[in-house]
């Protein structure tokens, strides 16, 4: 059993490092517009919670951080718009989206939100902020290019 504590205090260490180390890169580069949420949950999930301006729209933003050597990014691109039938006429160009797009993948969330995702290796001892901030900025080029697109295919199926 103390193997399971020590274990689970390390991972504990290892994710305040990740947050201090998220953290510090944004003061360090006087980046002001997030909120920091601690989730009370067995991944000890911290979520970094913002917003991505484009075309006049602010689209509410999150990076997941959780023990794992994963991180999530995760745009809000349009809520709650996606009921069953619609999903079923958006299903292919959902597919074809993300057979052709590869840092990003689109989903549809239980509650119909249509979001972009971006997986993002955080490792432990190698996470770098500032290669989230980079594929942050590669989101937002993405969508300012794509945005105008990616609306009429949700709004026309």
């Amino acid at each position: 059993m103390a193997k399971t504590s020590e274990k689970e205090e390390t991972k504990v260490t290892e994710m305040e490092n990740k947050i201090e180390k998220m953290t510090q890169f944004l003061a360090d580069n006087k980046i002001e517009c997030f909120d920091i949420q601690k989730m009370e949950d067995e991944h000890h999930t911290t979520i970094f919670r913002s917003r991505m301006e484009v075309k006049g729209q602010l689209l509410p933003m999150a990076l997941l951080m959780d023990d794992s050597v994963y991180m999530l990014l995760q745009v809000q691109i349009a809520p709650q718009v996606i009921d069953e039938e619609k999903m079923k006429a958006l299903a292919g160009a959902i597919n074809n989206m993300n057979n052709n797009v590869r840092p990003f993948k689109f989903t549809v969330s239980e509650r119909g939100d249509f979001m972009l995702n971006a997986c993002i290796t955080a490792e432990n001892t190698t996470f770098n902020p500032a290669l989230v901030n980079a594929i942050m900025g590669e989101a937002v080029k993405f969508m300012e290019a794509q945005y105008g697109n990616i609306m009429e295919a949700v709004w026309t199926k």
